[in-house]
């Protein structure tokens, strides 16, 4: 998903995480990842981390809005 806020070009990768078990959705201004929510697979719970400061509240807001549609396991959407 890519999209502009106050004229700056932000996107987000969704990727899968083999190490810590589970998916994260990475917010990237540029060629950075400046922040990133996390879904565990094992404690099945959310995490948020923040690599820049002073990014935009709308802008974690919709980060944070994606994953919880985009980041939960097939049986939890499907109530499988």
């Amino acid at each position: 998903m890519q999209f502009d806020h106050q004229g700056r070009h932000y996107h987000m990768i969704r990727a899968s995480d083999l190490n810590r078990e589970g998916m994260s959705l990475e917010l990237h201004f540029g060629s950075r990842v400046v922040a990133e929510v996390f879904y565990s697979d094992v404690t099945k719970e959310f995490t948020i981390s923040v690599f820049e400061q002073g990014l935009p509240l709308a802008v974690i807001e919709l980060l944070i809005s994606s994953a919880r549609v985009g980041l939960l396991p097939a049986e939890r959407v499907h109530g499988l």
